[in-house]
């Protein structure tokens, strides 16, 4: 995870005062993946909704919502409008097939900012519905390393930036999956679909909600919030996958090998210490998360603040 400032509100609000001089941890996401695809906004299965009036990407979204109390922040966590939701299923959106090994970071970029239109789609519905407003977050490829508005990342990463409201995707991430992944079909869809989720947990609140709760609890409790935050955007990248599925003729064995890689990516699996209790989740809880997604429209199955401890480890 990398560290960052979070932007002074525009108003008075005593709980964005205590995290004012505070890090704000932006959500990074050490999904080591490398994927293959981008979505773009034509039809594809038929039928099923259809992506239209997408905007382009805004580099200067409106400001994040923000809870005045804890009892509200608590609130935003396990009882938040979006889980009265549903995402669009089927969503007619199709996924060429990019080698994210072979490609040039500007062909890598084009692919992944393309992406976030199907993304944003599949999203918007739900989302207005809720009455949350959905900015479409830019995506920036890069190599190394980068400076960005919450602090320097490594290469390897890909991560939401609640800072800037943008999305930053490296081009050797392919490097940290499993070899028999890096080339295959919507892996690198279902990284930034997981980071698109922390782009909908920031426009609903939930992000700067479990953050500023974070600041108050002992480590190990602060550990369970980050925990529960990921495996909630798991869910919403299987929700994702789910919506997409059929137009982008998703096999049972590419859905199989995107179960293996969320797996793969699990604290424990990560660190070789099946004991390890990190921020993110072990690889058997990770991949329940986003097979619950998997398996419907709703978006109240991902509701992980009100799950239990154990299903969140």
């Amino acid at each position: 995870m990398q560290p960052g400032t979070f932007p002074p509100p525009k108003r008075k609000n005593p709980l964005l005062a205590i995290l004012a001089g505070a890090v704000f941890i932006v959500i990074v996401a050490f999904f080591l993946i490398t994927v293959s695809n981008y979505l773009n906004d034509g039809g594809g299965g038929g039928g099923g909704h259809q992506v239209t009036n997408v905007p382009a990407p805004d580099f200067d979204p409106p400001e994040l919502p923000a809870p005045d109390t804890y009892d509200q922040a608590e609130t935003w966590l396990t009882d938040n409008a979006i889980y009265d939701e549903s995402v669009p299923v089927p969503t007619d959106c199709t996924v060429p097939y990019l080698n994210t090994k072979t490609a040039t970071p500007e062909e890598l970029e084009a692919h992944l900012n393309e992406l976030t239109k199907c993304l944003w789609g599949v999203w918007i519905d739900p989302m207005t519905a809720a009455g949350f407003e959905l900015p479409r977050p830019p995506v920036t490829v890069y190599s190394s390393s980068v400076t960005t508005a919450c602090g320097d990342a490594e290469s390897g990463n890909a991560f939401y930036c609640a800072a800037d409201q943008h999305i930053y995707y490296a081009t050797d991430l392919y490097k940290v999956m499993p070899g028999q992944l890096q080339t295959q079909p919507f892996v690198s869809e279902v990284v930034m679909a997981h980071e698109f989720g922390h782009a909908i947990q920031a426009r609903t609140g939930i992000l700067i909600s479990e953050k500023a709760l974070e600041q108050k609890v002992a480590n190990a409790t602060a550990k369970e919030l980050s925990r529960r935050t990921e495996v909630q955007a798991d869910c919403m990248a299987g929700l994702f996958t789910n919506a997409v599925s059929n137009a982008s003729s998703l096999s049972g064995d590419n859905v199989d090998n995107l179960k293996m890689l969320i797996y793969n990516i699990g604290d424990d699996i990560l660190t070789g210490d099946p004991d390890y209790e990190g921020d993110h989740g072990s690889g058997k809880n990770r991949q329940a998360w986003f097979v619950k997604g998997l398996g419907t429209a709703q978006i109240g199955v991902c509701n992980s603040y009100t799950a239990a401890s154990k299903t969140v480890r």
